[in-house]
């Protein structure tokens, strides 16, 4: 059999102020069973002493990358990342976070020959402050309202130097929300790598909690306002009939309501009505929402 791991996997790794758990998630990625990979640690203005001394003990570290910048937001450190990489195709871990030893072998054997897919992602474990196992599947109609895929998508670098590269206004969070839409809008879609081999922190003091489902509302509205033309009424009706007969992750009249919601309700109460469905463990349970 003919091995592919002569096709070169960067894995970029933005950093700040990560040093409780930076060196699990890059132990994790010298331990993938994938050979032929890089790792991009873009330190983006770290200035606590505990990341800064591991951050100084990877300078001499021939399998890591080193890259530091004054701070710029996640956004920013991945494209910088990205622009520094030299391999085939690119995995974006964060230093929080971790994935198993097959993680890059398992994505890169699924994308390659697909036709229909451009990219793709795994089910993740959540791991911290909340526990259990995240299943998504790509659906395209949900994907406009509701943000359904991990950060963590494996990538043809070809392709998202075309097409992506993460928007650098969004300090907030939901950068990759907004990545994924454009990607859609180009007829890019993800792939679901029905295995949990990504470990993603959840942490009350993440920005996933702490600012970007606060603003949920405010953030999806510049996600439409930037994608415009892609959320005209004629396109979504016609991204529905194409997608409804696909695999969904939620009944279709909870995303119908839902896209009224965002689009006739005041910004106030929708997300009110966003922060209690989120609270109730029995959606958490039932919808795996997060």
């Amino acid at each position: 059999m003919i091995s592919h791991n002569y096709e070169i996997i960067s894995v970029i790794v933005p950093c700040f102020n990560s040093g409780k758990t930076l060196k699990r998630t890059i132990d994790s990625i010298k331990n993938q069973t994938w050979q032929n990979k890089e790792i991009i640690l873009v330190n983006d203005g770290s200035n606590e002493n505990k990341t800064l001394k591991i951050l100084d003990d990877y300078k001499n570290d021939n399998s890591v990358i080193l890259i530091n910048q004054k701070n710029k937001g996640l956004s920013a450190a991945r494209n910088v990342g990205v622009l520094n990489s030299r391999g085939d195709y690119l995995y974006f871990l964060d230093s929080d976070d971790w994935i198993d030893t097959n993680t890059l072998k398992e994505l890169y054997l699924n994308l390659r020959g697909d036709k229909e897919y451009s990219y793709a992602f795994t089910d993740c474990f959540l791991e911290g402050e909340t526990k259990g196992v995240r299943k998504k599947k790509f659906n395209l109609f949900e994907q406009l309202f509701i943000n359904q895929i991990p950060y963590s998508i494996f990538i043809p670098k070809n392709v998202f130097i075309e097409y992506g590269f993460y928007d650098e206004n969004m300090q907030i969070g939901y950068e990759d929300w907004e990545l994924n839409v454009r990607l859609a809008s180009k007829k890019i879609y993800g792939k679901r790598v029905p295995k949990p081999l990504f470990h993603y922190n959840v942490s009350n003091s993440g920005m996933l909690i702490s600012k970007s489902i606060q603003n949920h509302i405010t953030i999806w509205k510049y996600i439409k306002n930037k994608n415009k033309n892609f959320y005209e009424f004629k396109k979504i009706v016609n991204i529905f009939c194409r997608w409804s007969f696909k695999e969904y992750n939620y009944p279709l009249f909870f995303v119908f309501i839902w896209y009224l919601m965002l689009n006739y309700l005041p910004e106030f109460l929708t997300l009110k009505v966003f922060l209690i469905i989120r609270s109730i463990k029995f959606f958490v349970k039932k919808l795996n929402y997060f």
